[in-house]
């Protein structure tokens, strides 16, 4: 959330900067009127906590800590890339639309059990996400800085293996939040457009209940039950294409 308000406060300055320096023609050379459609390419960091919500017997926990009170945690760092594309509408300066995106995650991260470092290990994955979030922006000659918020949902996997047993309980869910961000484009031409976007990506929870199962197909005796959360910080390039009011 630092981060996304640091940009909020950069794109304040920016706008005082261009305003200081007498960009108050009524109406900005580019027109961002239109719809538009591009790509991204950047990294994320997500990170992710798998509780577990029933006292285990013979599970992934020490049975002296109560139920809802432990769990895993996850943090990785990915390349992400997808796509993205939205309308929007510029009167004087100011721009309104809203904006679609999907992006394709590797984030994935693997840890040695605390509990049982010996032969359990746990892995959290965010594997896809994607944005549908509202925006408004300021436009001064061919720049244009923004901020953004809406809905987010994304692929939150857990796995957790017994190595010794040779069992493994896994789960994956499609989880609902919001997304908050902020960035800047650069309308190369009149009809593309180079940028920079961050957003914060804020998953939710969600709880599955579900077998432990052994490599030879048994199902164990004692189901598992976690709640994953997870989050994201998303920093990327973008290349737009507009088509429509020139």
């Amino acid at each position: 959330m630092n981060k996304f308000f640091a940009a909020l406060a950069l794109a304040g300055i920016s706008t005082t900067g261009a305003s200081a320096a007498g960009m108050t023609d009524s109406t900005p050379v580019t027109n961002w009127t239109g719809f538009y459609a591009g790509v991204d390419l950047g990294a994320a960091n997500g990170r992710l906590t798998a509780t577990d919500m029933q006292q285990p017997s013979g599970g992934f926990f020490t049975d002296l800590v109560p139920a809802g009170t432990e769990g895993f945690d996850f943090n990785n760092t990915s390349v992400v890339g997808g796509l993205h594309a939205g309308t929007q509408y510029q009167f004087q300066h100011f721009v309104v639309g809203g904006e679609l995106s999907f992006a394709a995650s590797g984030i994935n991260d693997k840890i040695t059990s605390p509990y049982f470092p010996d032969s359990d290990t746990e892995t959290g994955t965010i594997k896809s996400f994607g944005t549908a979030v509202g925006r408004i922006g300021y436009a001064f000659d061919r720049f244009m800085i923004y901020a953004k918020a809406g809905y987010a949902g994304g692929d939150v996997g857990f796995r957790a293996r017994d190595n010794s047993a040779l069992v493994t309980y896994q789960q994956t869910n499609w989880q609902s939040g919001y997304a908050l961000g902020a960035g800047l484009d650069y309308a190369m031409t009149d009809s593309m457009t180079l940028g920079v976007d961050y957003t914060h990506v804020d998953l939710g929870s969600a709880q599955t209940t579900g077998p432990n199962v052994y490599d030879s197909g048994a199902l164990g005796s004692n189901p598992e039950t976690f709640r994953t959360s997870a989050t994201a910080d998303v920093l990327v390039g973008r290349l737009s294409f507009k088509f429509g009011a020139n």
